[in-house]
């Protein structure tokens, strides 16, 4: 192992537990697969996923477009310390998203953005991340609720309706 600085070591961590963790959620993928796609000998990709060696941004681009995921929410699952966002977003690309945005923001408004404050920003996303929170929680909750109404439909037990009372 070569010797790196103990925050670089953070990030290799963090980096295999990110990719691990969507390799957990796009299944199907088979490490040669991957290897061959990365334009990695199957060592080279095993050494990648473990997080060895200085992080590789195209590396971790093209290992999205091998699996169909969101490779920016892979570098960010890393960048906030918490790999098992890579999985959240594996599918619905929402840091791609994000880019998006930020790039049409950028041509909207230009230079006029360095005359924002900081603390505009941070209000913005925090107004925008908690929206999104509680729109996230109303989502499983349907959710949760459509599949306890009908499992039954496939010989599953059928959550017990709550009595009067909400109890």
């Amino acid at each position: 192992m070569t010797d790196k600085d103990p925050d670089s070591k953070k990030r290799a961590h963090l980096l295999s537990r990110a990719l691990k963790a969507v390799r957990g959620v796009r299944s199907g993928a088979k490490s040669r697969d991957l290897a061959a796609a990365l334009g990695l000998s199957l060592r080279g990709y095993q050494h990648f996923e473990a997080g060895g060696g200085q992080l590789n941004v195209d590396h971790v681009l093209r290992f999205g477009a091998a699996l169909d995921c969101d490779p920016i929410g892979v570098l960010a699952a890393v960048q906030i310390g918490r790999p098992e966002f890579a999985a959240y977003v594996a599918q619905n690309k929402a840091m791609v998203a994000l880019m998006i945005t930020l790039q049409e923001f950028v041509e909207d408004a230009g230079e006029d953005i360095a005359r924002l404050e900081t603390t505009t920003f941070v209000s913005a996303y925090r107004a925008m991340f908690q929206d999104l929170s509680r729109q996230a929680k109303a989502a499983r909750e349907q959710n949760d609720a459509w599949v306890a109404k009908n499992a039954g439909r496939v010989g599953l037990p059928v959550a017990p309706d709550e009595d009067e009372d909400g109890s």
